[in-house]
Order: structure tokens, then C-alpha cells, then sequence
């Protein structure tokens, strides 16, 4: 088996996905809307930053918490119920464990901080979410002052729809520390819901100082977001997030009736991802880069991002993979490395023929190596890319991209989810 043989085969797992995941209801798009290699063409072309192996586009500002999300280290999100004032066709929180308990029963979520704290947690941000966390504003705020009691640094942000957002309770959530107020702002389901949430957006920046905006691009409604950002604008927010827009894995008819499709390739890579709220939507990610463009040729003032389902997957490999060096893995495979531009583990692989003479060129140099001997295939570390192509010009060379899971027995395995030819620049 060669290079492109072995690739095939992943390429057959992900059709075997797609064919799980019709049984939801939503078919995917027959080709690729937006290829990822149109991040980077885009961010050059409008002079953004792309991060996070190309998943996290920015320009301008980002939160500092969009930037600890990535590794999801020394941060974490609470909510007191998942009671909403809003009822979104396309919202993920029914997803949740023990949804519908969450419907009645309220956390105390400063009393879960005081405890974590004693348990010998340690925050550098936190979060408040929901549903919708302004219907319990004396919660919000016990938990903001307890926060800054237990964590003077601490960066604090609230999720909000803006209903409940008035000057009152901004006011209270400002003197209790509130670092950043993220408003979610969706296409209009009544006739003043735009209305009610700019209103919401116009009071916050007079007393919170980081205002951000979070939008799901949804297909179609290129010219409206549009439309919206210059209003932000206007109102001087810090920033806006733009979110790839996702199936939950539910309510397929309201998806279907809409013409949506799944995205071709969900993801950069193939894995049992928990956090991204379902499957990508074809064609969301090809209207984020065109508001992301003409953001740029309108002079837009704020901090734009667009955050991908990639993007919003990277906490869970890095927390994953953190085990890789706490475990000791790293000495059991020194081949492998973890890739600081997205946290996956990755090392080279070459296949079939080319097997027998790099194997005996890595242990003449005493390059680390393994053997597997019923693929065939040989694993290197990546940083002898440039002397074995320049040792062995013809060889074809893979990256192969992995993540460590932890067994329900304590023990833990190494995944393969993606083995990709490297071609030369």
C-alpha cells in the first residue's frame, strides 16, 4: 500500500460519515462551497490574521477570550438555567446533558466557583451563558463580584440576547467587574427584534467596555449581515464574532424547507467533536470570508472574526492531547509531536516501498522511527522533512495528524483521523 492508497481509505471513512449522519435528515452538498485553502487566500487578500491552523480569521481586534478558547486552558462557562427568552430553530442547547431538568432547576453558579476555587481550579476567564442568563441578573452579578473576589485578573463575559438588557442591569453587571457583554444577534423573528437588540447594543457601550456582537452566518443573509455590521459600527462595539452556522442534529424539516445543506467536509479533520453544536452548514463559511472581504473594503472600524466549527473543535484536541506530555507519551513516541498551530499530534509518514530504505536511513542517522509492519508504513518526526527529501528526492512523504484518547478502564490509545501528502512549496 502507497501514499494515495492509504489516504483513499480515509477518504472512505468520511463517506461512511456522511451516510451515518443522513439518517438526521439534512443531506449534504455534492462538492466543497468553500474549500479551506480559500482562508488564507482570503485573509491575504484583506490583510486579516489566520490562526489557529487556519480556522480562527481575524482583523483589527479579537477578544482575548477568543484566544484562550482555542486551548480552553484556565477557562471556563457556567450558566444557571437554559430557560430562553428567544426560540431558535437552529439552537444546540437542546443538545445539552439533562436539558430539560435545566428548564426548572437554577444552579447556583457563585457557590460552583467558590467550591471549584477550593478544589484548586485556577481562571484566567470565565464565562456566564445560558439560555438566557439576564433573566437571573442577581445571580449574574453574585457570580461576577465572587469572581473578582476569587480571582482579581479574572476576565469576565456574559452571553445575552439583549431582551433583558437595560440600563439597570447593565449598570449592576458593570460595578460588579463584567470584563465583555456578547450579544447574539440573529436574523429578525418579529418585526422589532432588530430594533430591540441594537437599542440593547447602543446602552452596553456606554457602560461595559468590550461590546461584542456574535452572528451564525447563515446562507442568504450575506447583504443583511452587511447591513448589520455598518449599524454596529456606527454604535462603536469592540468586535464581532462571526459563527460558522451548524445543524444541530435536529429539526431537519426547518433546515430542509430553508434549501440548506451540510457542509461536504464538516471538518478539518474527521473525530467525534462535542462542542461545535452539530454539523456545519454548506455555504457558511463562503459568506463569513465575503463579509470578512468587504468588512475590509468598507473600512469597518471594529475587530471582525470569524470563528469556524474548526476553530470551536480546537479546545477539546488540545485538552486531549495535553495528556500526550502529563502521561509521559512523548517519551514512549518520540516521533510524534504536538503541531502548535491547532494542538493535533502529528508525524511523517512514508509507505509501502519507501519503507525499507528510510527505515535503514533513520537508523543509520539514529533518526526516531517506528515501524508498522502490517500497513506497511514507517512514522518520523517532522522536524527531518528537509534532510530525508533531500536525501531521498522521490520518496512521497505524509503528514499524519493524530489525537490521544483516554479508555474507560484509565489506559489511553493514539488515533490516526488524517493521513495528507505533503507537497513541496
Amino acid at each position: 500500500m502507497d501514499l494515495r492508497e492509504y489516504t483513499t481509505l480515509i477518504e472512505g471513512a468520511e463517506e461512511d460519515f456522511r451516510r451515518s449522519a443522513a439518517q438526521y435528515g439534512l443531506p449534504f452538498e455534492k462538492g466543497e462551497s468553500s474549500p479551506r485553502s480559500a482562508r488564507q487566500v482570503m485573509a491575504h487578500a484583506c490583510g486579516c490574521e489566520c490562526e489557529n491552523g487556519g480556522s480562527s480569521i481575524w482583523r483589527g481586534w479579537i477578544s482575548p477570550a477568543c484566544i484562550a478558547c482555542r486551548t480552553g486552558e484556565r477557562t471556563g462557562s457556567l450558566f444557571v438555567d437554559l430557560r430562553c427568552t428567544k426560540h431558535c430553530y437552529f439552537c444546540f442547547n437542546v443538545n445539552q446533558p439533562h436539558y430539560e431538568r435545566f428548564l426548572q432547576y437554577e444552579r447556583d453558579i457563585a457557590l460552583e466557583l467558590r467550591q471549584a476555587h477550593a478544589a484548586g481550579a485556577a481562571y484566567d476567564f470565565l464565562a456566564v451563558t445560558g439560555g438566557e442568563p439576564l433573566l437571573h441578573v442577581d445571580s449574574v452579578v453574585a457570580f461576577l463580584e465572587e469572581a473578582r473576589s476569587l480571582y482579581p485578573q479574572v476576565h469576565t463575559r456574559i452571553y445575552t440576547n439583549g431582551d433583558h438588557a437595560d440600563e439597570d442591569a447593565l449598570v449592576r453587571l458593570a460595578a460588579a467587574g463584567l470584563s465583555e457583554v456578547r450579544f447574539s444577534v440573529k436574523p429578525p423573528d418579529d418585526d422589532d427584534a432588530q430594533e430591540r437588540a441594537l437599542a440593547a447594543i447602543g446602552r452596553a457601550v456606554s457602560f461595559v467596555d468590550d461590546v461584542v456582537v456574535e452572528m451564525p452566518v447563515i446562507p442568504g443573509t450575506v447583504e443583511w449581515m452587511i447591513g448589520l455590521l455598518r449599524e454596529f459600527d456606527a454604535l462603536g462595539v469592540r468586535g464581532v464574532n462571526l459563527l460558522e452556522f451548524c445543524f444541530p442534529l435536529y429539526n431537519a424539516e426547518q433546515f430542509v424547507q430553508r434549501g440548506f445543506r451540510l457542509r461536504r467536509h464538516p471538518w478539518n479533520y474527521l473525530y467525534d467533536y462535542w462542542y461545535s453544536g452539530g454539523l456545519p452548514v454548506a455555504e457558511s463559511e463562503r459568506d463569513a470570508l465575503c463579509l470578512m472581504q468587504r468588512a475590509a473594503d468598507e473600512g469597518l472600524s471594529f475587530g471582525l472574526h470569524y470563528c469556524s466549527a474548526d476553530n470551536r473543535n480546537s479546545a477539546q484536541v488540545n485538552r486531549q492531547n495535553d495528556a500526550f506530555f502529563v502521561q509521559g507519551f512523548d517519551k514512549v513516541y518520540p516521533w510524534i509531536d504536538r503541531d502548535d498551530d491547532d494542538g493535533f499530534l502529528r508525524c511523517l509518514k512514508v509507505f509501502g516501498e519507501d519503507v525499507p530504505k528510510v527505515r535503514a536511513w533513520a537508523e543509520a542517522c539514529d533518526v526516531a522511527c517506528y515501524a508498522n509492519d502490517a500497513v506497511p508504513s514507517l512514522s518520523l518526526p517532522r522536524s527531518v522533512l528537509d534532510v530525508l527529501r533531500a536525501a531521498y528526492p522521490g520518496v512521497q512523504v505524509g503528514k499524519s495528524t493524530n489525537i490521544l484518547e483516554e479508555l474507560p478502564n484509565g489506559d489511553y490509545c493514539m488515533r490516526e483521523i488524517g493521513v495528507r501528502e505533503l507537497y513541496r512549496s
